[in-house]
């Protein structure tokens, strides 16, 4: 069984072959989508979201992952206050058979859309000096 304990050693910086390294040298092995996903959930559930979300970026790509691998994704995002890409990934898992996400999806649409309501400034109003 893999050590995973020196999580430190995994940066939230790294790119993909130095994610893939990082595995070889645990492993002694190349990693498998089981492995990447695992070390994902432990570092969601760490709260240590940006390492997750590293993770499951190339989990999504590998061969052999999972639905619940891009599920947790969105989540990474949505902790990061990605919403908009937390969004984008829900509504792939919606499309790919998870619809236990429609609602969040309508929930985040509907909050993005009043935040972009609040930014907008309304043309031709005078400011109000009390």
């Amino acid at each position: 069984m893999a050590d995973f304990t020196d999580y430190e050693s995994f940066r939230p910086s790294m790119q993909r072959e130095e994610v893939f390294e990082w595995f070889q040298r645990k492993l002694n092995r190349p990693a498998e989508a089981f492995d990447v996903y695992k070390v994902a959930k432990e570092f969601y559930q760490l709260g240590a979201y940006s390492r997750a979300l590293l993770c499951l970026q190339q989990y999504v790509t590998m061969p052999g992952s999972a639905l619940a691998g891009r599920h947790l994704l969105a989540y990474c995002y949505l902790n990061l206050n990605e919403t908009e890409r937390a969004l984008r990934e829900f509504k792939k898992c919606v499309k790919d058979g998870y619809y236990e996400d429609w609602q969040l999806v309508v929930e985040l649409t509907i909050e993005m859309e009043e935040k972009r309501k609040n930014e907008i400034p309304i043309v031709g109003a005078e400011e109000v000096v009390v």
